[in-house]
């Protein structure tokens, strides 16, 4: 039985990102609330907020302050993240929040990248080809390596290339299984 976290995809080519998607975040002004909606529409039960301490934020390679909130959950499939930007470098959240009563906004999809620095390099010159590059990078030591690529011209959301520790892909997978 083949997993959301088993080996992802080589990526050759920026489409073969869309093969390896793992997540869906949305954006809120009110993480509480967020779950709320997610929960009683979607009966999505289980968003666990996760840890940020010790992540490092940067805006194109220039390190920044940010602070957020986060929480995961799941229904059986792909993990669905909620972001509430607090402070900080935030602006590129803030704009996807609608002002309207459903409190949550699509902000983008989130792809596995192979482990390693080949990998990750590759999908850097990849998308510089195409005239793209990682916009804000986010590292959690010992868990995660992220990128937003800004594609709201062309899609209309961002993309997160992701690179996760083993611990973060068992954690998400626990997540899943206990989900719906």
């Amino acid at each position: 039985m083949t997993t959301l976290f088993d080996d992802p995809r080589p990526i050759e080519a920026l489409g073969d990102l869309y093969a390896n998607i793992w997540q869906v975040c949305y954006v809120t002004s009110d993480l509480d609330r967020g779950i709320e909606v997610m929960s009683a529409r979607l009966g999505i039960e289980n968003f666990t907020e996760v840890p940020t301490e010790g992540a490092t934020f940067a805006k194109d390679g220039e390190p920044k302050q940010w602070d957020v909130r986060v929480a995961m959950g799941a229904r059986g499939g792909p993990i669905v993240e909620l972001i509430e930007p607090i402070a900080g470098e935030i602006d590129f959240y803030t704009r996807f929040i609608p002002e309207h009563d459903s409190h949550v906004g699509f902000h983008h999809l989130a792809v596995l990248v192979p482990l390693g620095d080949e990998p990750w390099e590759s999908v850097e010159r990849l998308l510089g080809e195409q005239g793209m590059g990682f916009a804000y990078t986010i590292t959690i030591p010992d868990r995660a390596r992220l990128a937003y690529v800004d594609t709201t011209a062309e899609l209309g959301h961002y993309l997160e290339l992701c690179q996760l520790q083993p611990a973060d892909t068992e954690f998400f997978s626990g997540l899943i299984e206990g989900s719906a």
